[in-house]
C-alpha cells in the first residue's frame, strides 16, 4: 500500500480550534480539534464526495464556514474541489449510484436528499429528489440495484474472448417498470429503524410507506446495507451493546397491486422480513463490544464482518450463514432423523494490538475465486484508533499493507476519519481527523503484497473497457517501462474480438490508450495518435449523419456514402488521383446538404483539412520512426484512415460546390487547390507501400505553399494521471491551490496568448468568458447552455456529443470568475 498523493487544508486558514467553538452547540466530536471528514464516497467514475466542517479553500469566507459542507473533486485532481451544499446538520451517510450521475446526501435531521450534475458541471449540482424523517438520524442509504453485475472468471483467464473471460451474473434489479426497465431509486435507515424508499421517475416521483426494521425500534449504532441475486436488499443492524442481537432483514419493494384499502393505485409498498439474526458475544464477554458492522460485499455478499473491541485491543471477525444438521432426539422420532437449520458462524478471525474503528470491504467486487464456488477475491481496510491503516485479502485475512496516518501528519492525536475504494479496488481514499486526503494504490487483487503486473493491469483495463467504469486508479500503478508493453498487449487482445464488439468498444479503447501514453514523457506522439484517431472517426461519422439524399436516391440496405467508399476503393483508371474526376462517378445529390448547414460545421472541416496538412508536412522528419510502432506517422500508412481521409476531402469537394464560405481558409503564399492536392497525395501514400524521393518532395513544398496553421495534436495530461506521477512520492498538494506544472506537462495551446477550444477547435481569445475546462488534460471548451445564439442541428449534435466528457473522459468544471 503505497502513498501517492497527500492533500492538505491551507495554512493560511483559522486555526481548527477558533471554528470549532464557533459550532459548540452541536459538536460531534468529542476532541476539540477534531474537524475531520465524517463520510466519504468514490463514484464508479472516480470522482470523490466528502462531507467535512468549514471551507477547505483559505480564500473563501462564508457564513457557512460554521456549517457542514458536501465536497466533489475529481481524484486526478483533488485540490479542485467544489461545494455541492451546506446544510447545519452533520452529514452520516453519502453513495453514490451505480452510474455515478447521481449522489445520495443523509444527515442527522433525518433528511435525505438526490442530487445530481443536471449540466455535467462538476461545480453545479442540483437537487432532484428527497425524503424526511422527522428527528430521525439517517444511519445508512443505498440506491436501488440495476440488475447489471459483470466479473472476472478466473477459471477463464486463458480465454480471448472478451465474454468468455468477463461473464454476466444472472441478477435481478430491486423493481421493475414498465416493459421490465429497471427503476431508479433509494431507500435511508434511521436510527430507530425506521425505513423508508423513494421511487425515482415521472416529474416527482413517489415515496413508500415507512416501515420498522426487524419490527422493533432499537437505538441502532452501526447499520449497513446490500443487495441480493433476486434484487431484495439485505439489511444487517446492531446496536453495539454487547449481549444485544444482531438484526438481519430483508426489504422488498413492490408495485402495490391496490387490494390493501389504505393504498391508492400505482403505488410502491415496502415490507421487511426478519431473518435468521445473530449474538455474537456472549454473556462473560462483558468487557467486549460490537463497533462495527459491514457486509462483505455490496452486491450478493457471502457473510459479514464484525468490529469486536476490548480493553487490550480488537479483532475483525467474518461470519457467515450456513446450514447445519441436528440430530433428533428419540423422545420426537421413531428413527435416527436430522433437521436442517440455518446458523451464523464465524469462519475466520484478525486480531489486532490496538482498537478498531472502523471496516471498509471493497464495494465493487469483480474477481471471482479461483475455485468452482469459491468466494470472490477483494481486499478490506481496517482503520484503528492509533492512526493505522491496515489492508488485508479478504480470502487469507493476511495483511498485505500498513499506513500509518500519524507518521505521515507527524502528530500523535491524528485519527482516520473515513475511508473508501476506488472504483475498481485498485486504490484507496482516506481521511483523517483535520480533512487531509490520502490516495494510497494497492497491491494486485489476485496476487496480495505483490507489484502491479502486466496482466493483472491488462485484466482490469479489460473490465474496465467491457464495463465503463473509470480506471484512473489503475493507471496510477503502472510503472514507466510497462506502458508500451501494455497497450500492445491490450491493442493485440482487441484485435481477437468480434467486429461487432470492436465497432461497440473502439471509443474506450482509444480513450484507455490515450491515458496510458499520456503517462510518459515521451510518449506525446503516441498519445496524439489515439486523440487524432478519436476526434477524426468523431467529425467523419457527425459530418456523414448529414446527408440526406432525395427519395429517388434512398436505399435502405446501405448508407448514403456506401457509394462513395465503393468508387475510391474499386481503383477505376479514369479516376486516377484527380479528386474531379471522382464526381463523375457519383450521384452529386447522393450528398447535398443545406446551404444553411454547411457553414454551421465549418470549424469541423477547417480542422480536418488543417490535420491532414499537418500529417503530410511533417511525413519526412518521421521517416526515422519507420520501425516503431504508434507514432503519428502510422495514420499515414493506415490504408482505412487514408481512405477516411479521401472520402471527406470528396465530400468537402462537393459542399464547395454548394456553399463556397464552408471551405477552409489558408493564407496562400501561392495559387494552390489545397483539398485536389491532400487527395492525389494521399491516393499516392495509399497505392505505395513505402513513400519515394518525390512524393516526400510534394510534401515538404506544402509549408511553402501555404502557411499552415499550428494546432495542438493531442491533449496533454494534467493532475496525478501525467508525467508527475513518476516524480518522487507522494505528492503534496493544497486544497483550492493549482500546483506548479512540469515544462512537459505545458500545453502551448492554453498556455499561450490565445486559447483554443477543444471541441470545436476555434480560437477563444487570450480571456475567454463562460468556459468549461477538464480535469483530465488542458483541454477547455466554451459553454454553449444560455447563450443566446442561434445554432442549427448539426451544432448541437457536435456539442451533445461531449457534454458530459471531454475526449479525453474527463470531466467538465465551469471556470471560476477571478
Amino acid at each position: 500500500m503505497d502513498l501517492i498523493t497527500v492533500v492538505r487544508r491551507s495554512r493560511d486558514e483559522e486555526s481548527p480550534r477558533k471554528r470549532q467553538r464557533l459550532n459548540t452547540e452541536n459538536s460531534p466530536w468529542e476532541n476539540e480539534s477534531d474537524i475531520g471528514v465524517t463520510a466519504c464516497a468514490v463514484s464508479p467514475q472516480n470522482i470523490i464526495a466528502f462531507a467535512c466542517y468549514g471551507s477547505l479553500k483559505h480564500n473563501m469566507s462564508t457564513p457557512t464556514d460554521q456549517n457542514m459542507t458536501v465536497v466533489v473533486c475529481d481524484s486526478n485532481t483533488p485540490w479542485d474541489t467544489h461545494t455541492v451544499k451546506s446544510c447545519v446538520a452533520q452529514v452520516t451517510v453519502l453513495e453514490w449510484d451505480q452510474s455515478g450521475h447521481y449522489l445520495l446526501i443523509g444527515d442527522t435531521a433525518g433528511n435525505a436528499e438526490i442530487w445530481t450534475t443536471l449540466t455535467h458541471l462538476l461545480n453545479e449540482w442540483t437537487r432532484v429528489a428527497n425524503i424526511s424523517l422527522p428527528d430521525e438520524p439517517i444511519q445508512a442509504g443505498t440506491f436501488f440495484f440495476n440488475g447489471k453485475k459483470t466479473v472476472f472468471n478466473c477459471q477463464n483467464r486463458e480465454s480471448a474472448s472478451y465474454l468468455d473471460k468477463y461473464t454476466q451474473i444472472d441478477m435481478k434489479p430491486t423493481i421493475r417498470g414498465f416493459g421490465g426497465r429497471p427503476l431508479q431509486g433509494f431507500l435511508v435507515v434511521g436510527m430507530t429503524g425506521l425505513v423508508q424508499a423513494f421511487v425515482m421517475g415521472g416529474t416527482k416521483g413517489k415515496t413508500t410507506n415507512v416501515e420498522i426494521l426487524g419490527g422493533i425500534r432499537l437505538a441502532y449504532s452501526y447499520v449497513d446495507l446490500a443487495w441480493t441475486k433476486d434484487g431484495e436488499i439485505l439489511a444487517i443492524a446492531c446496536t453495539g451493546i454487547p449481549l444485544d442481537p444482531i438484526v438481519y432483514c430483508k426489504l422488498t419493494i413492490q408495485k402495490d397491486d391496490g387490494v390493501e384499502f389504505s393504498c391508492l393505485l400505482d403505488e410502491y409498498r415496502l415490507r421487511s422480513e426478519t431473518l435468521t439474526g445473530l449474538f455474537p458475544l456472549q454473556s462473560t464477554a462483558s468487557d467486549m463490544r460490537v463497533c462495527g458492522i459491514n457486509f462483505s460485499s455490496r452486491e450478493d455478499p457471502s457473510g459479514i464482518f464484525l468490529i469486536v473491541n476490548g480493553m487490550g485491543g480488537g479483532t475483525l471477525q467474518y461470519w457467515e450463514l450456513s446450514e447445519v444438521e441436528r440430530t433428533i432426539h428419540s423422545l420426537f422420532s421413531t428413527s435416527a432423523a436430522t433437521s436442517r437449520y440455518l446458523q451464523w458462524q464465524c469462519m475466520s478471525v484478525f486480531n489486532c494490538n490496538s482498537r478498531i474503528s472502523s471496516v471498509c470491504p471493497s464495494r465493487n467486487v469483480w474477481v471471482s475465486g479461483s475455485e468452482a464456488g469459491a468466494h470472490s477475491q477483494h481486499h478490506l481496510v481496517i482503520t484503528t484508533t492509533c492512526g493505522e491503516l491496515l489492508c488485508l485479502h479478504r480470502d487469507s485475512m493476511k495483511q498485505v499493507g500498513l499506513l500509518s496516518i500519524a507518521d505521515r501528519s507527524k502528530c500523535e492525536n491524528k485519527t482516520v476519519s473515513s475511508v473508501c475504494f476506488t472504483a475498481t479496488g485498485n486504490a484507496l481514499v482516506a481521511f483523517d481527523n483535520s480533512a487531509t486526503m490520502f490516495i494510497c494504490k494497492l497491491s494486485p487483487i489476485t496476487d496480495p503484497g505483490g507489484p502491479v503486473t502486466i496482466p493483472y493491469a491488462l485484466m482490469s483495463l479489460e473490465y474496465c473497457l467491457i464495463t465503463g467504469i473509470d480506471y484512473w486508479d489503475v493507471l496510477i500503478g503502472l510503472r514507466s517501462t510497462m506502458l508500451d508493453s501494455l497497450c500492445e498487449r491490450l491493442t493485440d487482445c482487441f484485435n481477437q474480438q468480434s467486429i461487432g464488439l470492436q465497432q461497440l468498444l473502439q471509443y474506450r479503447l482509444l480513450n484507455i490508450k490515450l491515458a496510458i501514453y499520456r503517462l510518459g514523457p515521451s510518449s506525446s506522439s503516441k498519445a496524439g495518435l489515439q486523440y487524432g484517431i478519436i476526434m477524426l472517426n468523431s467529425v467523419y461519422s457527425a459530418l456523414k449523419s448529414l446527408l440526406r439524399p432525395p427519395p429517388e436516391l434512398f436505399n435502405q440496405d446501405r448508407a448514403p456514402a456506401d457509394s462513395l467508399t465503393a468508387v475510391l476503393s474499386s481503383k477505376i483508371p479514369e479516376v486516377g488521383t484527380e479528386v474531379d474526376k471522382v464526381l463523375l462517378h457519383l450521384e452529386v445529390k447522393e450528398f447535398t446538404v443545406e446551404p444553411s448547414t454547411l457553414i454551421t460545421v465549418q470549424h469541423l472541416i477547417q480542422w480536418t483539412v488543417t490535420f491532414i496538412l499537418r500529417l503530410l508536412n511533417n511525413l519526412p522528419d518521421w521517416r526515422a520512426a519507420t520501425t516503431t510502432r504508434g507514432t503519428m506517422c502510422d495514420m499515414l500508412r493506415d490504408p482505412k484512415l487514408l481512405n477516411m481521409f479521401r472520402e471527406l476531402l470528396v465530400i468537402f469537394r462537393i459542399w464547395g460546390l454548394i456553399r463556397h464560405s464552408c471551405l477552409p481558409t489558408f493564407s496562400y503564399m501561392e495559387n494552390v487547390d489545397v483539398i485536389a492536392t491532400l487527395f492525389r497525395i494521399l491516393t499516392r501514400l495509399l497505392q505505395t507501400s513505402e513513400p519515394d524521393e518525390s512524393l516526400l518532395d510534394e510534401c515538404c513544398q506544402l509549408s511553402s505553399q501555404l502557411i499552415i496553421p499550428d494546432i495542438g495534436l493531442s491533449l496533454p495530461a494534467r493532475g496525478i494521471a501525467s508525467p508527475m506521477l513518476f516524480n518522487q512520492l507522494p505528492l503534496q498538494y493544497e486544497y483550492g491551490t493549482h500546483p506548479e506544472e512540469t515544462s512537459l506537462a505545458k500545453y502551448e495551446g492554453v498556455e499561450g496568448e490565445s486559447k483554443v477550444d477543444s471541441i470545436r477547435h476555434v480560437y477563444l481569445g487570450s480571456k475567454p468568458h463562460n468556459v468549461r475546462y477538464c480535469s483530465r488534460c488542458k483541454g477547455i471548451s466554451i459553454i454553449v447552455k444560455g447563450l443566446r445564439v442561434g445554432r442549427s442541428a448539426a451544432a448541437k449534435s457536435w456539442d451533445m456529443r461531449w457534454q458530459m466528457s471531454c475526449p479525453c473522459r474527463g470531466m467538465w468544471s465551469r471556470q471560476e470568475v477571478q
